[in-house]
């Protein structure tokens, strides 16, 4: 079957669903209920039918839930289910994401738990604890040996700063692909641990450029990876134009290089020129 991506966007975004009342519109809303899983379905088929097709299953439990939580305060539906889908497949080839992260190198699943908790509590802690102060109260946290400690933070270091990740398509792709990419909005990362230390790289090239050039700079940037922001991200990184991220959440619409350009006084290929220098160099400072 050949599924047409626009028509389902359409047909979900035009639903009359959530206009209905469940309990006073009960046959209504059931029939627009099945009606969006439908939809929902072929819209995921017509993104990557190949890589989705198996998760039926899965994909009909998330399309319920989120039809079941959504409000008017989540935004746009579709970008809502995308998200919580991301989530899901993330979850689903998230075995496949960390034999990357470790390359092949043998490593035990309660190592691999150990890791994860490792690096979320790390973050939670903060930079400003020396090395043997964090080992501690990691230590304490875990309620592990410091020696355990020590050797899970080597196998943090492993190839923590990759500059690969995985696609929504379950591909390897290269972050220089997707941040030099202006088309490439609807992409997002699976591995958010990778798109952070992505993000920190950006960030910290963009501290080092005089402040007017850091306007334009900011403006491409986020026009290209808002699909691969969060809240939390948004209020971290000083690079990102808060104003173009928060739009992008609330209606799912950013600038166009060309109004960007127009903003400026400044013509297209000129902020062409000037974004793809500033990516030049950031790539040669990695």
């Amino acid at each position: 079957m050949v599924y047409d991506k626009k028509k389902f966007e359409q047909r979900i975004q035009e639903s009359p669903l959530f206009s209905l009342d469940q309990q006073t519109e009960y046959v209504a809303f059931k029939k627009e209920f099945y009606r969006m899983l439908e939809y929902l379905y072929c819209y995921l088929m017509a993104t990557n039918e190949k890589e989705y097709e198996p998760y039926g299953c899965e994909i009909t439990e998330v399309a319920t839930r989120c039809i079941n939580n959504f409000d008017d305060t989540r935004g746009m539906f579709l970008h809502y289910f995308n998200s919580a889908w991301k989530k899901e497949f993330s979850h689903i080839t998230g075995e496949k994401i960390r034999e990357e992260k470790f390359h092949g190198i043998r490593i035990t699943e309660e190592d691999k738990r150990a890791v994860q908790k490792y690096l979320r509590l790390a973050e939670q802690l903060g930079s400003l604890l020396t090395r043997n102060e964090l080992y501690k109260r990691l230590s304490d946290a875990m309620e592990l040996p410091v020696v355990r400690i020590q050797e899970i933070a080597q196998l943090c270091e492993v190839n923590v700063a990759t500059d690969n990740y995985f696609s929504e398509e379950g591909k390897i792709r290269s972050l220089w692909d997707y941040i030099s990419d202006g088309r490439s909005i609807e992409r997002d990362f699976v591995d958010d641990e990778a798109a952070n230390d992505f993000l920190s790289t950006i960030e910290e090239a963009f501290n080092t450029l005089q402040d007017r050039q850091k306007p334009i700079i900011s403006d491409m940037l986020t026009i290209r990876i808002c699909s691969l922001l969060t809240k939390e991200t948004i209020a971290r990184f000083s690079f990102l134009n808060q104003s173009i991220a928060s739009e992008w959440f609330i209606s799912g619409i950013i600038p166009t290089q060309r109004e960007i350009a127009k903003k400026y006084n400044r013509s297209e290929a000129s902020i062409s020129r000037t974004i793809n220098d500033f990516l030049k160099k950031l790539k040669r400072g990695v």
